[in-house]
């Protein structure tokens, strides 16, 4: 049966407003190292290793042109580097640099501290609750959009190691697959439609 209409409208607004909050927080707050746009695929190939950009772009549900001017963004900010693919020498590999993964270790640092200033009033079990209850159902409305779309991997922090014993609690996740952080330089429906 599922649930009425009117609750899914409901949550429709709150995700709504979440996303716009996210999109205000990181144009305001954690760009200054890397160009706005491009900062979600950064955060995807630090998590997945070295990608074709033609994976990257049907993972992360963009058209291969949004992938193309994200990759110079970060390859001109030394973020990224790309190598011939041995398979295939008509295909890069890219990878971030290890300025890039250190940019994206701040970066999700700096995020999880700033839900982490905002929800001070919440308690750890409240915020893994909504940990989980947010990945079940990005994953439903993922496989309902897009089910030609590979499974995400489990919800995991992308701040182990990052920053100590509070860094290792956070409970944030990598963007993989939302198209998020595209919202300067979309280049499709399909990617308004993932988000």
């Amino acid at each position: 049966m599922g649930p009425k209409i009117e609750n899914c409208g409901e949550l429709l607004h709150s995700l709504r407003m979440l996303l716009a909050t996210k999109q205000f927080a990181m144009q305001n707050h954690f760009t200054d190292r890397i160009p706005y746009a491009a900062s979600g695929l950064l955060t995807e190939l630090v998590a997945r290793g070295e990608s074709r950009s033609s994976d990257l772009a049907h993972h992360r549900i963009v058209d291969a042109s949004v992938i193309s001017r994200q990759v110079a963004q970060l390859e001109q900010a030394g973020l990224l580097t790309r190598r011939p693919d041995p398979d295939d020498r008509r295909v890069s590999l890219l990878r971030a640099t290890s300025e890039g993964e250190g940019v994206v270790r701040e970066l999700e640092q700096n995020k999880a501290q700033w839900i982490r200033d905002a929800l001070v009033h919440w308690d750890d079990d409240s915020v893994q609750e909504l940990a989980g209850l947010m990945d079940a159902a990005m994953r439903d409305l993922r496989r309902h959009s897009f089910p030609e779309a590979e499974e995400l991997p489990e919800r995991r922090s992308t701040l182990c190691g990052a920053g100590g014993a509070d860094a290792a609690d956070a409970n944030t996740t990598a963007e993989p697959g939302t198209g998020d952080a595209d919202a300067g330089d979309n280049g499709t429906a399909r990617t308004a439609a993932a988000r």
